[in-house]
């Protein structure tokens, strides 16, 4: 059910999605089993070896095993890096707000990407956009393209930010009635060739930390309390996928019509196994199946192997190199990948 569930869009049969979310903890348990029928020599473990063989794209979309490439680049090849940074803490009630932000600027100066993607991004200022040209002159970029999730309130920004070293062109932003911004797009010159860079920031489940807890620990008091939580947390699942459904429509509607090559960076807030990734693969190409290893876990919250922030090229582009950063300054882990024109 995990592996098909991707063929499946959630209008057509939403229960089946969230199988997507524990899909690696299956793989793992029927690779367990597989081993002890074999070693039982029992016709069960030609059953699991059918389901392997079928099943083999949906592996290979989950777990990676290649040569990672040189992480040193070309003046030609172009680095992207993709962050969701979680608005900086800055939303929390924490005495650590002012050395995260500043924590991941600095890493941010450090990695010395081309273009950088940031979901979640936020600041607070009377001069509202003065934040956002601080990081670009920090990172020594030429150009930046914001959007709001919503229409800005007071003296705070929170929403999705790109920057770039190569100069910008044109500008959009990807919204339809009754939902947030969810994408941006920047339209960039890169070694004389105009190339559109998407930013995106799918819906997100919104779980709390009392969601979570229960996830990973589903315990309650008693069988009503136990009922009402997991009802809940389904009920969001549910909003969510409808919401990625209709998002993931106009994003593919969009790229479809793109003349240019495209670099999409964001998080799809949904796996590798989910009907939104298998829209998005059947455009565009994923650095991490091309150069990535292991399963690249991106979220760093306590469900564990989850990679639901991508880098994605055109097909015309070669990855050269990907890679997961294992920074603990938000609840996510920023990625790179390094590409040059094939």
């Amino acid at each position: 059910m995990s592996s098909i569930a991707g063929n499946i869009a959630p209008s057509d049969f939403l229960p089946i999605q969230p199988t997507t979310l524990v899909y690696p903890i299956i793989l793992f348990a029927s690779i367990i089993m597989f081993v002890y029928w074999l070693l039982k020599k029992s016709r069960y473990a030609l059953i699991y070896a059918v389901i392997f063989i079928v099943s083999f794209g949906q592996i290979k979309r989950n777990f990676q095993f290649t040569i990672t490439g040189s992480s040193e680049k070309k003046v030609e090849d172009t680095k992207l890096l993709s962050y969701n940074v979680k608005n900086f803490d800055e939303r929390e009630i924490k005495p650590t707000i002012t050395s995260t932000r500043n924590e991941i600027i600095d890493f941010l100066k450090e990695e010395n990407s081309d273009i950088v993607c940031l979901q979640e991004y936020h600041s607070t200022n009377k001069k509202l956009y003065e934040p956002i040209k601080d990081i670009r002159d920090t990172l020594s970029m030429t150009s930046y393209y914001y959007e709001s999730y919503y229409n800005p309130k007071y003296n705070q920004l929170l929403g999705l930010v790109t920057f770039s070293k190569y100069k910008a062109v044109n500008k959009g932003k990807l919204k339809f009635e009754g939902s947030r911004s969810f994408g941006i797009y920047t339209d960039l010159i890169i070694n004389g060739d105009t190339i559109r860079v998407f930013n995106i920031h799918l819906a997100s489940i919104k779980l709390l930390p009392s969601d979570l807890d229960f996830v990973t620990n589903p315990e309650a008091e008693n069988t009503q309390q136990f009922r009402n939580q997991a009802t809940d947390i389904y009920f969001k699942l549910t909003e969510a996928y409808s919401l990625r459904e209709k998002q993931m429509d106009y994003l593919t509607k969009i790229i479809d019509s793109t003349k240019y090559k495209i670099l999409l960076c964001g998080d799809f807030n949904d796996t590798p196994s989910s009907w939104v990734y298998k829209q998005i693969s059947s455009y565009l190409r994923d650095t991490y199946v091309s150069k990535g290893n292991g399963i690249s876990r991106t979220y760093a919250g306590p469900i564990p192997f989850l990679r639901i922030d991508y880098i994605l090229t055109s097909n015309t582009f070669k990855t050269l190199s990907y890679k997961r950063i294992k920074k603990n300054m938000s609840d996510h882990y920023p990625i790179t990948a390094i590409i040059s024109s094939d």
